[in-house]
């Protein structure tokens, strides 16, 4: 008899492990509040319920009426509580605690954590700093929800003036009105390290450089590209990462992915954002193709068992990418009505493309969110060296074109592959 998965959130970043499970004979089933044609996950699911993913109690009662044997969710912050919820009442496998799902969706939480265990993290400020007028304030500043997800709530703020407006859209994103106001980073490298708890021991996964738009085009807390492995490695090995692997070991996490983002200045890597789960991007189809390591099929066979499969502990020794470089570019279209699009398929018979995720289609209606729903698609990609990644992303612009009701190409926030650094290539 197959085993039967239940996905929580029917994202288009879920079709992978959705895909994934299919190909190992499993029957699959994907729950949302979404109707199913917004739903991507859903659509290719061999089942789609429309419950919300809050609603556990029936949820549970269904997954008990149909005899699920693991729920499952990879990407998607919100889902972790009532995922754990969900596999607590039904005797299944989950990743962490309750407690330890908060210390990661919490990020005040997260930082007290990471001050304890010696991580170093961005020079912090409180609202009361600006009743007082802090004469050591020092501006540009970040404010952000402190248990939002993606780039929703959050806004640089350059002077005094806009701090009351910031910290209004903040708290009005965040569930439990709490806010993190920052030094904003501006100029230092975006670093995702990604681990995973295997029996009680980190394995570095992933060590990634991440590249956001500018300030200028609106867009500087928006991913627009990132490549693997960091030209930062080193560093990152030789400081943070043995920090982070005391904090994870201290904090008694067991099995699961482990995703923290920091900036780097000087050999300090400033952690600030962390997440049970992996990054939310397409390199788990790119560390496939370039070294046979299935993240989705250990994930699932978790959730099914309780275990990972052995051939993760190798992850260390594979996250090189076989010598080449995995590349991921984002594009971003602005407001208006999406009437035509051109050259995806096109692109996807390019050898060097490992797959591309469309997050809308003709007929979709976008709006000026100025965040990472402005994302019309994710193009992934396994170069040889960073120059091919060069050409290959000025093709990607070149190819693409997503067209308004006026005929013209919607495309915004173009990466400028002259932030990419020869050292890349080795």
């Amino acid at each position: 008899m197959k085993k039967k998965l239940l996905i929580l959130g029917g994202a288009a970043l879920h079709c992978g492990v959705v895909e994934t499970a299919k190909c190992m004979g499993i029957e699959t089933y994907v729950t949302d509040y979404l109707p199913i044609e917004d739903s991507p996950a859903k659509q290719i699911a061999n089942h789609a319920w429309d419950y919300d993913i809050f609603d556990v109690d029936n949820i549970v009662t269904r997954c008990k009426q149909e005899s699920i044997d693991g729920v499952l969710n990879v990407y998607i912050d919100p889902c972790q509580m009532p995922c754990q919820e969900i596999c607590e009442r039904l005797g299944l496998p989950f990743f962490a605690t309750p407690e330890q799902i908060e210390v990661f969706h919490d990020k005040n939480i997260f930082l007290e954590t990471c001050k304890a265990n010696g991580v170093d993290v961005i020079e912090q400020y409180y609202e009361s700093d600006f009743v007082t007028c802090n004469p050591d304030i020092r501006y540009p500043l970040y404010v952000k929800p402190s248990d939002s997800r993606g780039t929703r709530g959050q806004t640089v703020c350059r002077n005094y003036s806009e701090m009351a407006d910031a910290i209004f859209v903040a708290k009005n994103e965040s569930d439990n009105g709490e806010v993190i106001i920052e030094r904003f980073m501006e100029g230092f490298q975006d670093i995702q390290l990604t681990y995973f708890m295997i029996d009680g021991e980190p394995h570095l996964y992933c060590i990634g450089d991440k590249y956001n738009g500018t300030a200028g085009e609106g867009y500087q807390g928006s991913v627009i590209a990132g490549v693997c492995p960091s030209i930062h490695e080193e560093t990152i090995l030789s400081d943070a990462h043995p920090k982070i692997c005391k904090m994870l070991r201290n904090m008694g996490l067991k099995n699961t992915p482990v995703f923290i983002q920091g900036f780097l200045e000087g050999n300090k890597f400033r952690a600030y954002d962390p997440a049970l789960r992996l990054p939310g991007f397409l390199y788990e189809h790119i560390i496939k193709k370039a070294t046979g390591l299935d993240t989705y099929k250990a994930l699932i066979e978790f959730a099914l068992t309780g275990r990972f499969p052995q051939e993760l502990k190798e992850v260390n020794s594979k996250r090189r990418m076989a010598g080449k470089v995995s590349v991921s570019i984002w594009i971003f279209v602005r407001a208006g009505r999406i009437t035509e699009v051109r050259g995806i398929d096109e692109l996807r018979m390019n050898s060097s493309v490992v797959r591309i995720d469309e997050w809308y289609h003709v007929g979709d209606v976008i709006e000026n969110w100025r965040n990472i729903k402005n994302t019309f698609c994710e193009v992934a990609m396994l170069c040889e060296d960073i120059k091919e990644a060069k050409q290959l992303t000025k093709t990607i612009y070149d190819t693409v074109r997503i067209n308004d009701e006026n005929g013209e190409d919607m495309k915004i926030v173009l990466f400028d592959t002259n932030r990419w650094d020869d050292r890349y290539q080795e």
